[in-house]
């Protein structure tokens, strides 16, 4: 049950943080609760006292306190100089140095008593705010709880203010409140939040720094009213000094084509005033450059060449563009995307060129040559060199031709290498298209060649002692080819051998041998088939005589 002798805040505290479930009639359980209405009061009103405690801190008694210590000041000065008589210079100066010093640490310790009560006892403290504390934040974390858009709201100033109070209380809430900026389906509560992180980022530079990033996003949020609040937001604190100019300002330049006209003309605005802080455009233009030319920026080459027209008009001193000539000739190294070297050579034909400039440009021709057979690449180098041909002097005439005629060279043999890749790669589509395609079935199998020594190769059999000439005679003579129609008769005449007789005919050729040792016994009957040669005349007769003896 809860403790209804507690003051009215603390029981409504009490409900809406720990609802209390009591059982009615029927057994029916009820949750006794807060409206939400009350509770929205409660937390904006909470919110906008602890910011009145910080404004009445820093202001009206952190200015009290310096006040009578000024006052302190000429009255001790008046009783040293009624006192003393004469003084020598040296000592009054060393005199003006102590007193100035003494204010100084007067001045910072009533600053550290300031900020030790904002840090410890306003809202995280055991006072009303830091009761209230726990409760803001559930409201904030848990929308299924308390899931009025009202109450939502409010909770999120409350909790925007409380951070401005106490830096550890921004600091480990700062990720929550990051949170509701982008995942918050309200487009009033990312509003409110974005301006509420620009207060922050004042007060507490170093704690809003390492989310910088999280800021620049919000240029990109669906609603109009948070980017022109983001851009706004982002125009003071970089104006005044308060974030520092990186390449993520290249977020704020694409709203120069945002389709907002007010946006557009806030972005303008913003550029003219940062032109007049030296040459801080100068500086940011190459990163620029590059982050908006990337095709992950998804920007469209018409919006880049809008955002680059006005920046560059901002570009007019002649160091500056002989400088931006030499780096983004060498930023067409780094690039392989036809997209980006389009964007680089625009980019290179909105300069103003003088003879140094025309030299920078012909020393880096090799950075860029192997680019010109894009047309447009070309027509943007086109119009540099026309653009330089207007003020230059004859002698930078001729070196401005010379280039000109390198730019067309380059760009007609880029050319008619494209077409010959284009043609090579249309006869190899023909031709593939053209290639029949195999026809399905069996496909024919190959004859292997028996080893040796098994029982399918005895017609491929070879006597050892003829296996040399067998070699030489297929090296010296082509192998006749073999006919097997039944029209033509054949000239070699092809014979069985018994194999059952295999060993009776081996013994007789080995008597043969032994009787006649020049005698060549080739005729293997293990040999394949082989022509009958016609004995002539003459070895008849030495045969006979032979014979007789």
């Amino acid at each position: 049950m809860l403790d209804k002798s507690k003051p009215n805040i603390f029981w409504i505290i009490e409900i809406t943080s720990q609802p209390v479930s009591q059982e009615g009639q029927g057994g029916q359980v009820s949750e006794l609760g807060c409206p939400a209405g009350v509770l929205t009061r409660l937390l904006s009103i909470s919110g906008q006292i602890a910011l009145c405690h910080l404004v009445h801190l820093d202001v009206a008694v952190f200015g009290e306190l310096k006040r009578r210590h000024a006052i302190e000041e000429e009255e001790g000065s008046k009783k040293t100089t009624s006192n003393t008589t004469k003084e020598t210079e040296t000592e009054t100066e060393t005199t003006e140095e102590e007193m100035g010093l003494a204010g100084a640490a007067a001045e910072d310790a009533e600053a550290e008593y300031i900020r030790r009560i904002t840090e410890t006892e306003l809202v995280t403290g055991s006072n009303l705010l830091g009761f209230i504390q726990p409760l803001l934040v559930a409201v904030c974390s848990d929308k299924t709880k308390y899931p009025d858009q009202n109450l939502q709201t409010a909770a999120t100033m409350a909790l925007a203010k409380f951070m401005m109070v106490s830096s550890e209380f921004c600091e480990a809430h700062l990720q929550l409140l990051f949170t509701l900026l982008e995942k918050s389906p309200s487009p009033v509560i990312r509003s409110n939040t974005i301006i509420a992180l620009g207060d922050l980022s004042f007060r507490f530079p170093n704690l809003i720094e390492p989310w910088t990033s999280n800021l620049y996003a919000r240029l990109r949020d669906d609603s109009p009213t948070v980017r022109k609040n983001t851009l706004m937001v982002l125009t003071h604190l970089i104006l005044n000094d308060m974030v520092k100019v990186k390449g993520q300002i290249s977020e704020m330049a694409t709203c120069i084509v945002d389709t907002d006209e007010r946006i557009a003309r806030l972005a303008q605005l913003f550029f003219h005033e940062l032109a007049k802080k030296g040459n801080a455009i100068y500086n940011i233009m190459p990163d620029m450059i590059s982050r908006l030319s990337d095709p992950e920026a998804n920007v469209q080459e018409e919006n880049f060449r809008s955002i680059m027209k006005y920046l560059f008009s901002f570009i007019q001193k002649d160091k500056h563009c002989e400088s931006l000539v030499e780096k983004l000739c060498h930023r067409f190294n780094s690039t392989s995307n036809e997209r980006q070297w389009r964007d680089l050579a625009f980019c290179l034909s909105l300069l103003s060129y003088n003879d140094k400039s025309i030299r920078k440009l012909q020393e880096k021709f090799a950075c860029f040559s192997n680019k010109l057979a894009d047309e447009a690449v070309y027509s943007c180098f086109v119009t540099c060199v026309n653009s330089a041909k207007k003020f230059a002097k004859p002698e930078v005439k001729v070196i401005i031709e010379e280039l000109e005629e390198r730019l067309q060279a380059c760009h007609e043999k880029g050319v008619e290498d494209d077409e010959i890749i284009q043609k090579a790669s249309k006869a190899k589509g023909k031709r593939a298209g053209k290639t029949p395609g195999r026809k399905l079935g069996k496909t024919p199998a190959r004859t292997r060649k028996p080893a040796y020594g098994s029982d399918d190769s005895e017609d491929d059999f070879t006597h050892p002692a003829t296996r040399g000439t067998a070699k030489s005679q297929k090296k010296g003579k082509p192998k006749p080819k073999l006919s097997f129609s039944s029209d033509e008769d054949s000239d070699l005449e092809l014979f069985n051998v018994d194999t059952s007789n295999a060993a009776m005919q081996d013994k007789g050729n080995s008597d043969i041998e032994n009787a006649d040792p020049n005698l060549n016994v080739g005729a293997s009957p293990f040999h394949s088939p082989i022509r009958k040669t016609k004995k002539s005349v003459n070895s008849k007769k030495q045969d006979h005589m032979s014979t007789r003896n």
